[in-house]
């Protein structure tokens, strides 16, 4: 396995990388104390080891750190780390618990402290770190600034908010094009790389002739701007086979966008999912990435609006599909959700079974084999983390839609009537 690199501030959003900052000890400034470095795993590969991680006898700290991008809010950023560890610190200072378990607890309180140093190296990034100190666990991942702060302590981590912006993770194509360059961005988790090209024999004034010559000279500029438009598809499609690029957004003046899309091999114009206006020539990277993200949201929401639609479908028709905590919680325990739909904003309480996975909102026994259930603050977590480890697929919906009143949907693989207790 290669090496993380160590990145400079702010790092890229769900990538391996090694975050490294300096610690100052006012009191022996001759013996500076070791650096803090965090170690980050790819979003993808945190979520899928993290669903499945599990400690029963010390409680799992999740902490989503959010960093403004504002400078003059930095020291809000320190401020909010300290209030993520109070509630860890009081949980340690319980005598209800075991000595081990307050000693974990005080652990990982004491090393997200020693995050402060990493504030400015986190700046419009929020971190993600999953600990455990009883048994040595950490897991970190950098993600997009913005999901606020949180935390929460149980036997599973809690990870719908990495689950979330795995939703939305697709790895875009931006195109900013005109007649004579184009520029080639590889857009993921808000972040642009760009690859930029220009075709050197495109003729600036097309006017400049006067008499026979000037129909020659508007011709010559119309094929040499489709010649670049092809060239700049044929790099367009190398592109995307070599970065993983799912969809593609265009951007640049109306004809040309238009000009451009038409070149496009059909297979290239099926991944377009929307363009924006906008002058190469004045344009700037964030101007870029502001405009791609309008229209990167605009699909996502009409992408969520469809998946809705068609569970409502699925359950209107008595088909493959489920509605409602209870039905969903039932299909999970079968191992039935091929797609699960929760709305962004719901949580509910319940209860899980730790011998069998059993899901369930009531009962302190499980129904299964009868052993003692464990109650959690979010039953919809653990059905999420269920799900993908029968390999399905979670969206998290963020759309004004129908499925706010019912908290969660469900595309099947295979039918799961309804019982008593889940009609809705």
């Amino acid at each position: 396995m290669a090496a993380k690199r160590v990145d400079r501030d702010p790092p890229p959003p769900g990538r391996a990388s090694v975050i490294e900052a300096d610690r100052v000890d006012r009191e022996h400034p001759k013996h500076p104390p070791t650096p803090v470095a965090v170690s980050t795993t790819p979003l993808a590969e945190a979520i899928g080891d993290l669903s499945v991680y599990e400690s029963l006898d010390a409680p799992v700290v999740s902490v989503y750190w959010d960093v403004s991008a504002d400078l003059g809010q930095l020291r809000g950023g320190i401020a909010k780390l300290k209030d993520l560890a109070k509630p860890i610190r009081e949980r340690a200072a319980s005598h209800e618990l075991a000595h081990e378990v307050r000693a974990s607890l005080t652990a990982d309180a004491d090393r997200l402290l020693e995050l402060e140093a990493l504030t400015t190296k986190m700046q419009g990034r929020t971190l993600a770190l999953f600990r455990c100190g009883l048994h040595s666990f950490e897991e970190a991942v950098v993600l997009p600034g913005g999901l606020g702060d949180r935390v929460e302590m149980d036997a599973t981590a809690y990870i719908r908010p990495l689950v979330e912006v795995q939703d939305e993770a697709h790895r875009y194509a931006v195109v900013v094009v005109d007649r004579e360059r184009a520029t080639l961005f590889s857009f993921y988790l808000g972040a642009l790389e760009a690859q930029e090209r220009e075709l050197g024999q495109a003729l600036r004034n097309p006017s400049y002739a006067a008499g026979d010559k000037e129909y020659g000279v508007h011709h010559k500029v119309e094929e040499l701007a489709k010649r670049h438009y092809r060239d700049t598809a044929n790099d367009l499609s190398h592109f995307v086979q070599e970065e993983g690029i799912e969809l593609i957004v265009v951007g640049g003046h109306e004809e040309t966008v238009s000009a451009f899309i038409g070149e496009l091999s059909n297979e290239l114009r099926d991944k377009v999912v929307g363009s924006f206006v906008i002058d190469p020539r004045t344009s700037t990277p964030g101007k870029i990435r502001e405009a791609a993200e309008r229209v990167v949201d605009g699909y996502e929401r009409r992408e969520e609006e469809r998946l809705v639609i068609q569970a409502l479908d699925q359950v209107g028709a008595r088909g493959l599909g489920a509605l409602g905590l209870e039905w969903c919680l039932l299909a999970a325990n079968e191992r039935a959700i091929d797609r699960l739909l929760v709305d962004a904003t719901a949580t509910a309480p319940g209860r899980v079974c730790d011998s069998c996975g059993w899901l369930g909102v009531h009962g302190e026994e499980c129904p299964i084999d009868g052993s003692k259930t464990r109650k959690v603050e979010d039953v919809i977590d653990e059905m999420v983390a269920l799900v993908l480890d029968s390999s399905g697929h979670v969206e998290h919906v963020h759309a004004d839609t129908a499925l706010h009143d019912h908290l969660v949907a469900a595309l099947l693989r295979f039918p799961v009537p309804q019982t008593e207790g889940a009609r809705i």
